[in-house]
């Protein structure tokens, strides 16, 4: 563990009802941030009707709070340092009633997007923070443990969430389906305010350069990979190539400021490399194969978009025992060995994808999403305890928020990358059926097109393309979508194969990953 810096108060510690209620409201508060985009992203059809958008701004709402919160939520975990973790929490809290109370009322598109972008910054306080809370009010002995607890509270509180927000709009209309979240923040709120202390502020400046550098770079990238699945055009190479080079500035300041917001100096420990790229690997598969999911069900067997959501539900329900049980695993056995196992059920998920075909039986599918959302579980556990071991005590909240940073852009960039191969693969072996059925190349491409705004969580949106014009498209050629996702499915597999790698040959094998200067 890193030495404190001098000045830095010595940080609260809770302990039996404080300790649970603690792990539930940071599991709260973690949950809204993973199912209010869900929520919003399965119900945008309603939302675009009732207030006359267009696709590309009902598009462009879909994925705004998740847009605000990959640039805000290193800033978050900077903040939460300085001023105080649990302060900013509650600030975040306040943000998802308010800014989504006002989404419901919203009575334009203007108003929505504004409220959509406050949310946006919200989740990011709570996304960047409650990790890092937990892990200053539970002792070292305890973190481990607490912070699996903490993972697996959130994933079972979220399983519910999206289907009830959705059978809101359904039944009482689409403005209801955003009272979610703040009900669920209001609880949130009572506990946190009852039973989660205020944490140590660090004796620091603010490195507001590093800050605006940093959401600069993120929010470019971000959005710059989900322009993406319209091709390479300038709408999104001139924003990755701005974030790029914002990123770069970002790195050079951090080196050099006397305080940085995220000292870089830890990425000299190899554990921390390898717990970042596997949590990448993590929140890239995940989105990605939601897409994949989303193909087969959707465009091959012509299923509602709504049976991916309900095959959703037991695997974050099994997702939430599966973090906490690998959390005592690692006790035992390590954190590497967790992690490569976690990876190893990812693999395992991609491999079962082959086997799909157009009328295997449902089990073949909810295999390979329980394997891929088990697999992404058992990997977040071991990546968040060795990221939080190696943090330093006053940069807590920037270490806790640039887990939620990398992996917001893994989960961006998964989507987008499986469509854009799917597609091309797709279009290719099927050119022949496709133009017998006079359905062009850009045509079938655009009925595949992803409309994504999941978050780095993993909890996966179900509107994922236009279901009515992705059957007709595939129905043209659906072998070629069938082979086209077995030919995808083997290609990722290098993806897990390389995390293993790494982790095998970089993660030391004792019990207790400590940083390790290369």
């Amino acid at each position: 563990m890193t030495k404190p810096v001098e000045g830095t108060e010595a940080p609260p510690q809770v302990s039996g009802l404080a300790a649970t209620m603690t792990v539930v409201a940071m599991g709260l508060g973690y949950s809204i941030s993973l199912t209010d985009p869900t929520i919003l992203s399965a119900n945008i059809s309603e939302v675009r009707a009732g207030l006359g958008m267009t696709a590309s701004t009902a598009s462009f709402v879909t994925s705004l709070a998740t847009l605000a919160l990959a640039a805000a939520v290193l800033g978050a975990g900077a903040l939460g340092d300085l001023y105080g973790k649990r302060r900013l929490f509650v600030i975040g809290l306040f943000g998802a009633v308010v800014f989504n109370v006002m989404a419901a009322a919203a009575p334009n598109s203007a108003t929505l997007m504004v409220a959509r972008a406050g949310a946006g910054i919200g989740f990011a306080l709570l996304l960047g923070l409650s990790l890092a809370i937990v892990n200053d009010v539970f002792p070292p002995e305890r973190r481990a443990a607490a912070i699996s607890l903490y993972l697996g509270a959130s994933f079972g509180l979220s399983a519910l969430q999206p289907a009830i927000g959705s059978l809101l709009a359904e039944h009482f209309g689409w403005r209801i389906g955003f009272l979610v979240a703040p009900v669920v923040a209001v609880i949130t709120l009572v506990i946190t305010l009852r039973y989660v202390p205020e944490t140590a502020r660090a004796p620091r400046k603010l490195d507001l350069a590093g800050v605006g550098l940093v959401a600069v770079a993120l929010l470019a990238i971000v959005y710059g990979i989900s322009r993406l699945a319209e091709g390479l055009k300038p709408g999104a190479v001139v924003p990755i190539v701005i974030g790029l080079v914002a990123a770069v500035g970002f790195v050079t300041h951090e080196l050099r400021t006397p305080t940085p917001a995220l000292d870089l100096r830890i990425f000299r420990s190899r554990s921390v490399s390898v717990a970042v790229s596997a949590g990448v690997t993590k929140n890239f598969l995940t989105g990605g194969c939601t897409i994949l999911f989303a193909y087969y069900l959707v465009a091959i067997r012509g299923e509602s978009p709504a049976l991916l959501g309900l095959l959703l539900v037991p695997a974050t329900i099994l997702q939430a025992f599966a973090a906490i049980g690998s959390g005592r695993l690692a006790e035992r056995i390590g954190n590497k060995s967790v992690l490569v196992a976690g990876l190893v059920l990812l693999l395992g998920g991609l491999l079962v994808l082959t086997l799909l075909e157009e009328n295997s039986p449902m089990a073949v599918l909810f295999a390979a999403i329980v394997l891929i959302w088990l697999g992404g579980a058992v990997v977040q556990t071991p990546q968040s305890t060795i990221m939080m071991s190696s943090a330093p005590p006053d940069l807590s909240g920037a270490v806790a928020a640039l887990k939620s940073a990398t992996g917001q852009a893994g989960y961006s960039l998964g989507p987008t990358l499986f469509a854009l191969i799917g597609t091309s693969l797709f279009v290719h072996d099927g050119e022949l059926e496709l133009a017998d059925s006079n359905i062009t190349e850009e045509q079938a491409r655009e009925a595949l097109r992803v409309a994504h705004g999941g978050t780095e969580a993993g909890s996966g949106g179900t509107n994922v393309l236009d279901p009515d014009r992705a059957r007709e498209v595939v129905s043209a050629a659906s072998d070629s979508m069938v082979d086209a996702i077995h030919t995808l499915s083997l290609i990722m597999v290098v993806v897990p194969l390389a995390a293993i790698v790494l982790a095998l040959v970089l993660l030391r094998s004792d019990k207790e990953t400590t940083p390790d200067a290369t």
